[in-house]
């Protein structure tokens, strides 16, 4: 320490600037820490060894950019060329080509201070427990961050789904790595982070029920309300706008339940994801209800078509059109 200051105060000297300047290059050199300076004989190999790891850092990064833009093509040709798949494929693509060129920089920062011959041990350690204390701070975002990887990698849903994340419901816009933006039906845009996520469920996948339940008075003539009901389901079937948005030909359940306060008439069907259930409920439900008036069979109070999930035991409340 003491020769430190004798060295400093030596080159604040006018003295100092009278010198060559490769002597005062060595005085420079004399009073810097030791691991900061190179060994002056070794700088024309360390110079040619820095370049070559430079040059083997840049290849290993082009060579994982190139992998991952084979994944990325091969995630893309999987979900043939959907928005969803090209969206996911991009977001995973960005976080591969962040971590490899993380991995890569920093193997090569590591490699040019050992070639100048610093001891990188103490980086190490001082590196290591600075990550620790960041992780612990920011253990939030990582979860959030792997709860994100996740889904995308399994694809639970895509842009342009709708689905129920902690009660509730609204079509996903977004889906990066750290949250997703669902837009509500009232148009409410709500940011949920991904790891707050406990229960995801999709109406938008494979396909969903279509119920229409109808509650008939006390004292009415059942059988002329399923006849009625049977010929609602062939009109449905025959036409071929509302047929092409089912999986299978509407039919009538019969009664569900009696009891005093009358008895439930349910139509079921399999159909499309989305609002081609909802589609197909609401003409079903204005068409029977018709037929009903007309044939003169009364309808208790508080008639409602209910959209019911596949991913749902309990029906999903047709919202109003």
């Amino acid at each position: 320490m003491a020769g430190f200051a004798r060295n400093l105060s030596t080159a604040r000297s006018p003295l100092f600037f009278s010198l060559p300047d490769d002597s005062r290059l060595r005085m420079i050199c004399a009073f810097l820490p030791p691991w900061l300076v190179p060994d002056s004989e070794r700088i024309a190999e360390a110079a040619v060894s820095v370049a070559l790891t430079l040059a083997l850092a840049w290849l290993l990064q082009r060579i994982g950019f190139l992998v991952v833009r084979r994944l990325e093509r091969w995630m893309v040709s999987a979900t043939h060329g959907r928005e969803a798949g090209v969206q996911r494929a991009r977001t995973l693509g960005q976080m591969f080509r962040h971590l490899i060129t993380t991995l890569v920089s920093a193997g090569a920062l590591l490699h040019v201070l050992e070639i100048f011959g610093w001891d990188v041990k103490p980086l190490l350690v001082g590196a290591s427990i600075l990550g620790a204390a960041l992780g612990f701070g920011a253990q939030f975002l990582v979860r959030d961050v792997i709860a994100g990887a996740f889904i995308l990698i399994e694809d639970q849903f895509s842009v342009g789904d709708a689905i129920e994340v902690n009660g509730q419901v609204g079509t996903v816009e977004a889906v990066t790595l750290r949250s997703t933006r669902l837009r509500d039906l009232s148009g409410r845009l709500l940011f949920v982070p991904n790891g707050e996520m406990k229960i995801v469920v999709n109406h938008s996948r494979d396909w969903h029920l279509a119920a229409v339940d109808v509650p008939i008075a006390p004292n009415q003539d059942l059988e002329r309300a399923l006849a009625l009901a049977e010929g609602v389901a062939g009109e449905i079937n025959a036409d071929e706008d509302l047929r092409s948005r089912l999986l299978e030909p509407l039919g009538v359940l019969g009664i569900e339940r009696v009891g005093p306060e009358g008895a439930v008439l349910r139509m079921m069907a399999r159909a499309l994801p989305g609002a081609a259930a909802f589609d197909v409920s609401r003409e079903a439900r204005r068409r029977l209800m018709a037929r009903l008036r007309e044939a003169g069979v009364r309808v208790a109070s508080g008639a409602e078509v209910e959209y019911v999930s596949a991913s749902r035991a309990a029906p999903f409340a047709e919202p109003q059109a």
